[in-house]
């Protein structure tokens, strides 16, 4: 017998306004929207105030992606990226941003390979934000 997909109660298509979801502060000048979404994948909308850094090392294992939406965020290597630009880092890279202007980024990446793998619930995927990640 078939074991039923759990993905296939999901509708099909789902929209919501971002400014809506609560706006988690994560450290001075720094908030975060965790965006509901598909099952191992995590998406979220940062906005930082004007000199303002992330209170932390952001690390993913799988790697990180986001768009610059406004404003300008600064890497550590110093480059600066504007709005239109897709910024994206290796797997098991860290970063701690920074801006000047403030910004507002679109980020997302995936859950850890290995935990998919091994075949963990999808409910599990769905992501909670928690301090210590970025």
């Amino acid at each position: 017998m078939d074991t039923p997909n759990p993905l296939s109660i999901l509708p099909q298509v789902n929209a919501l306004q971002v400014d809506q979801i609560e706006a988690v502060e994560v450290g001075p000048g720094c908030t975060r929207r965790t965006l509901p979404g598909n099952p191992g994948v995590r998406a979220w909308l940062v906005e930082m105030a004007p000199g303002s850094q992330w209170p932390h090392a952001d690390h993913h294992d799988t790697g990180q992606m986001f768009y610059v939406l406004s404003g300008e965020v600064i890497e550590d290597d110093g480059a600066l990226h504007g709005p239109g630009t897709w910024v994206w880092f290796a797997p098991d890279t860290r970063h701690r941003p920074r801006s000047e202007t403030g910004v507002r980024l679109l980020g997302m990446n995936v859950a850890q390979a290995g935990f998919i793998a091994s075949g963990g619930s999808p409910d599990a995927l769905l992501h909670s934000y928690h301090p210590t990640q970025g």
